[in-house]
């Protein structure tokens, strides 16, 4: 077990086939599986055929009846490939590694000695579903600040509140190039007209968007044109994608630097439906980065690199999903844009808590 595990640049492993996340002699390893397929030697027929012969004897058949059964047995087992699982484990470094993430097709298991390491290493493991968002999550870290929550709490419903707000906004609005709806964004009273500013800046944004008639892209939405969710072409199945991931990496920046997630300042259960999500204040703080998933995902249009032939339908046909081999090489892509993420942010971070 000399082969040490490569990540990529961004720090993170994708899981896409079957594994094994466990610890060998102390060391966490990544076991990967691959299922091979050859046909039966000769040999390896008559021995399966004798032993089950011998098993039938046991159990009192007639002898015509056991040789009437080697014979289809016989004539199955050459029809039928034999299935052999190869094994290779790498050991992971714990100094590098920061996330894993496990798409459907990551069928396995993880022991719980190895998410001991990842506790201690503060590892993070996410599970995506189909459709490429964040189903499930083990985050090991979870640092309150009480000083930070508390004036998190005292700034809801303030002036502080709103400056936030239009502070996250207006550089939302600059990287989208629609500087010309800053003042308007200046002129809003509460919240509510900080969101109407933030929309209509999307809407122009989205709507400078051009792509082949086969990506059947007319502007971001999902099945129902009031919501995102549930992406029914493949721009904006790609978008959703890269959003949930940039949301839960920005999760994990916020929980260590000890804000309480469920407190946002423009994403509020009074003024959209964020009352599903347990980390408002994330989807706040990710405003002005969403345009790095939309560089990705032109970016992989452009280059071919995603087509729209690897997307389908689910079975329930409600949404479109992207298939196996594209899911994988669109979070890789997403992953490496993210990859500095972290670095890149803390100076709004440190912004907001100090307009705290």
């Amino acid at each position: 077990m000399t082969e040490e595990l490569t990540v990529s640049k961004s720090t993170s492993l994708l899981i896409n086939d079957a594994f094994a996340l466990r610890q060998r002699n102390g060391v966490p390893v990544f076991t990967s599986i691959e299922t091979l397929k050859r046909p039966y030697t000769e040999q390896e027929i008559e021995n399966i055929i004798l032993n089950t012969t011998m098993q039938r004897k046991e159990f009192g058949l007639i002898p015509a009846k056991i040789k009437s059964y080697d014979n289809k047995l016989k004539s199955t087992l050459e029809k039928t490939p034999k299935r052999i699982r190869i094994k290779k484990d790498y050991p992971i470094n714990l100094t590098r590694l920061k996330s894993i993430l496990i798409t459907p097709r990551g069928k396995g298991y993880i022991s719980t000695y190895f998410f001991e390491f990842a506790k201690t290493h503060s590892i993070s493991i996410y599970f995506i579903d189909a459709r490429g968002r964040i189903e499930a999550s083990f985050i090991p870290f979870h640092n309150k600040n009480s000083w930070l929550v508390i004036k998190q709490s005292l700034a809801i419903g303030t002036e502080k509140e709103l400056e936030i707000a239009k502070y996250l906004i207006q550089l939302k609005l600059e990287t989208e190039d629609m500087e010309h709806l800053i003042p308007l964004l200046h002129e809003a009273k509460d919240i509510k007209n900080v969101l109407k500013a933030e929309a209509l800046g999307a809407t122009h944004y989205f709507r400078k968007w051009k792509f082949d008639k086969e990506w059947n892209w007319d502007g971001r939405h999902g099945r129902n044109y009031y919501h995102n969710s549930n992406a029914i072409d493949p721009v904006n199945v790609m978008l959703n994608l890269g959003y949930g991931l940039l949301a839960q990496q920005m999760s994990e920046i916020l929980i260590k630097r000890g804000f309480e997630l469920s407190i946002g300042f423009l994403h509020t259960g009074k003024t959209t439906r964020s009352k599903r999500y347990w980390n408002r204040l994330v989807y706040d703080v990710i405003e002005p980065y969403r345009v790095w998933v939309d560089v990705a995902t032109k970016e992989m249009i452009a280059k071919q690199e995603i087509k729209p032939s690897d997307f389908t339908f689910a079975d329930d046909k409600s949404h479109m999903v992207l298939k196996d081999d594209a899911l994988k090489t669109a979070l890789e892509k997403f992953l490496e844009t993210l990859s500095l993420l972290e670095h890149k942010s803390l100076p709004i971070i440190r912004t907001v808590e100090n307009m705290l």
